[in-house]
C-alpha cells in the first residue's frame, strides 16, 4: 500500500512537471494568485505550484502580519474588515510588479480579493478561483449569503473543488496541475494574453482589464476608448447628451 502510494505521488508530481513545461515559457513570468474562501487550499496549491514551476510562493495574509507587526485578529477587533481589505490591498499593490510569484490571498470572504472593486492590481496576473462543491451549492439556495463570490468570478480561471480539505501534498499537486492546464487553455486561445497582462502592469494596473486603454487615458469611463470608432466614448456624446 505504501509503494502504491508512493508510486502515485511520483506519477502526479510527473505530471504537474509535464503541465508546467508545456507553458511555463508562454506564461512570460507573469504571477500566478489563487483566491477565494479556502485560505488553506490557497496556501497549499500556491506552494505546491510554484515548487514546481520555479516561482516564489508567497501569503499575504503571512505578509499582511509582517508589514503591519499585527496578527489579522488584532486587525479586524481594531479597524474591522475595511482596515483587514485596505491591509491586503496595500500587499498586493507591492506584489503587483513581481514576476515569477504564486501568491495565496486571505479567505474566509474577508480581504481586498473579496471586493470586486480591489482587483486592480491583480489583474496583471494569472487569477485562479478556488471553489468547492459545498460552496457552490449554498449559493445556489442562498444567492446572497456569499456576496464576495462576485468578485471571485472575475478570476480568469475557477476550479471547483470536490472537497473542502486540501491537506496533503498529492491533494494539492494535483489541483496545481488542473491550474496549468487551465493556463495553457487560456493561453491557447490567446497567445499574447501573458504579453496583455505585462504590459498592463507596466502601465500601472489602471484597472483597465480586460480591455486596454491608450496611455493617456484619463480613468474615466467616458475617456474609455470605443473599439468601434477608436476615439473615446465621450466624443460620440451630443451636446444635448453632455448637458444632461
Amino acid at each position: 500500500v505504501a509503494r502504491s502510494a508512493a508510486d502515485g505521488a511520483a506519477a502526479d508530481a510527473k505530471a504537474l512537471k509535464a503541465a508546467c513545461d508545456a507553458v511555463a515559457d508562454e506564461m512570460k513570468g507573469v504571477s500566478v494568485t489563487f483566491v477565494g474562501d479556502n485560505e488553506q487550499a490557497n496556501v497549499a496549491v500556491a506552494n505546491a505550484l510554484a515548487k514546481t514551476l520555479g516561482y516564489t510562493p508567497l501569503s499575504t495574509p503571512a505578509l499582511i502580519e509582517q508589514v503591519t507587526a499585527s496578527s489579522r485578529e488584532e486587525i479586524l477587533a481594531e479597524d474591522g474588515e475595511a482596515g483587514l481589505v485596505i491591509a491586503e490591498n496595500a500587499v498586493l499593490e507591492q506584489l503587483s510588479t513581481m514576476v515569477r510569484c504564486c501568491v495565496a490571498t486571505c479567505g474566509g470572504g474577508k480581504g481586498a480579493t473579496a471586493r470586486g472593486d480591489c482587483w486592480d492590481y491583480i489583474f496583471g496576473q494569472f487569477t485562479v478561483w478556488l471553489d468547492d462543491v459545498d460552496a457552490v451549492e449554498k449559493a445556489k439556495k442562498d444567492p446572497d449569503s456569499a456576496p464576495q463570490r462576485d468578485a471571485y468570478a472575475f478570476a480568469d480561471v475557477a476550479l471547483v473543488l470536490s472537497s473542502t480539505e486540501v491537506n496533503t501534498e498529492r491533494a494539492a499537486t494535483t489541483i496545481a496541475t488542473q491550474t496549468m492546464s487551465a493556463i495553457a487553455q487560456l493561453i491557447e486561445g490567446d497567445p499574447q494574453l501573458s504579453g496583455k497582462k505585462g504590459f498592463y502592469v507596466k502601465m500601472g494596473c489602471r484597472g483597465d482589464w480586460p480591455v486596454l486603454q491608450p496611455p493617456g487615458w484619463d480613468g474615466t469611463e467616458e475617456g474609455k476608448v470605443d473599439p468601434k470608432t477608436g476615439k473615446p466614448y465621450r466624443e460620440a456624446i451630443g451636446p444635448e447628451e453632455e448637458r444632461k
